[in-house]
């Protein structure tokens, strides 16, 4: 008897192990997908309804369902401009879920929102790290180095932002910033 269950807790385990390393590649390859149909989209209202479901999919990255709350907790703070109060929820969250992109992006918006361009720096760099597609953190970049005067930078950023989505929004700083690049190479 005491076989029959160890054998059948072996095969458990061995179907609990197959399920989960399966469902993670299916979720990989819908986000994947999501990539590939962003870039691909015909026109800016086909794009913004893949970048809603990439945005929709980056905000419940989280294994946790009380990850998920927080995190809804700390946008719903942000929006309301207490960013001192959702800035410290999604420390706890990039603590408590170090692979998770999204709380690392978060707090790399409210530092930039807050003027801490090199701390939202670091912090979109550490974003990147996790997920190198992630538009909206490259995008942000892209802003800083604007600010900041490094508009060689801020162009590879925004030529890259618009290599993943090329719909973003902010790709009508091209032009600008080529402008820009010209007149303090005179």
């Amino acid at each position: 008897m005491k076989n029959n269950y160890t054998y059948s807790m072996k095969i458990l385990t061995f179907i609990l192990i197959i399920y989960f390393s399966l469902s993670s590649k299916v979720f990989g390859s819908e986000l994947d997908n999501l990539f590939i149909n962003l870039k691909n989209a015909q026109d800016p209202i086909i794009a913004k309804e893949f970048e809603n479901q990439i945005w929709k999919f980056w905000i419940n990255d989280s294994s946790n369902e009380n990850s998920r709350l927080k995190m809804k907790k700390g946008i719903n703070l942000m929006q309301k401009g207490k960013l001192d109060e959702a800035l410290n929820i999604f420390i706890s969250l990039s603590i408590l879920d170090p692979s998770w992109a999204e709380p690392l992006n978060k707090i790399a918006t409210i530092r930039y929102l807050q003027g801490d361009f090199y701390g939202s720096i670091r912090d979109i760099q550490f974003t990147l790290k996790l997920e190198p597609r992630h538009f909206g953190a490259v995008a942000g970049l892209a802003q800083i180095n604007l600010a900041i005067g490094k508009y060689k930078d801020s162009l590879k950023n925004l030529d890259y932002a618009i290599s993943i989505y090329p719909y973003i929004g902010i790709r009508n700083l091209r032009p600008i910033l080529i402008s820009m690049i010209e007149k303090s190479e005179i």
